[in-house]
């Protein structure tokens, strides 16, 4: 885990922009939750303007953060005191078993459990371009190794393209598809731990 060593600002677009050489990154808590909604709220917008139509209705609902947060689920990179980015890992994923395609950690008639699903990843518009994507997949492929997990799995929509392609960056292989929330256009990602 980083500590901040240096933060400046800048005006770039009229919006203010901060970035930081490095981060804090630690288990969501209660009191985050508000600055966890404001960001999510903030990533369908960019999202809508991309024309990804993911998390459109208004996911991760109310109910759903709550639930990722005093469940320990969620983590978040900090930088001076503030939110920069999120996401949520579990020790596995039902709706992974249904997939339209294979898994690389599956065997012919053996489901692999041993996995860690990342989710929900969004990083705030002040910090967009400074590598917190890429950050928050080492930090979870960390706690993957810790855990002994043999791999991660992650899925998104298949018009996020540039979560695709950040997947494909960070070592990630396409698997196939499975449906989300009703949803069949989501497309699985994973990537095995050596």
């Amino acid at each position: 885990v980083s500590v901040c060593a240096e933060q400046h600002h800048n005006r770039i677009s009229g919006k203010l922009k901060m970035s930081c050489n490095n981060y804090v990154r630690r288990t969501a808590v209660s009191g985050d939750i508000a600055a966890i909604k404001a960001l999510f709220c903030l990533v369908r917008d960019f999202m809508d303007e991309q024309g990804n139509p993911q998390w459109q209705d208004g996911y991760p609902y109310d109910d759903v953060v709550q639930n990722f947060v005093s469940g320990g689920n969620f983590r978040i990179l900090e930088i001076g005191g503030k939110v920069a980015a999120v996401y949520s890992v579990f020790d596995s994923d039902g709706e992974y078993d249904d997939i339209e395609g294979r898994w690389l950690t599956d065997g012919e008639d053996v489901k692999n459990k041993n996995y860690l699903a990342v989710h929900t990843l969004a990083v705030s518009p002040l910090f967009r371009g400074q590598g917190l994507a890429k950050a928050a997949f080492r930090e979870a492929e960390e706690e993957a190794r810790l855990k002994c997990k043999n791999s991660i799995r992650m899925d998104t929509h298949i018009k996020n393209l540039p979560m695709q392609k950040l997947l494909s960056s960070q070592g990630f292989t396409y698997c196939g598809t499975i449906k989300s929330r009703g949803e069949s256009a989501f497309i699985c990602f994973e990537k095995v731990l050596v």
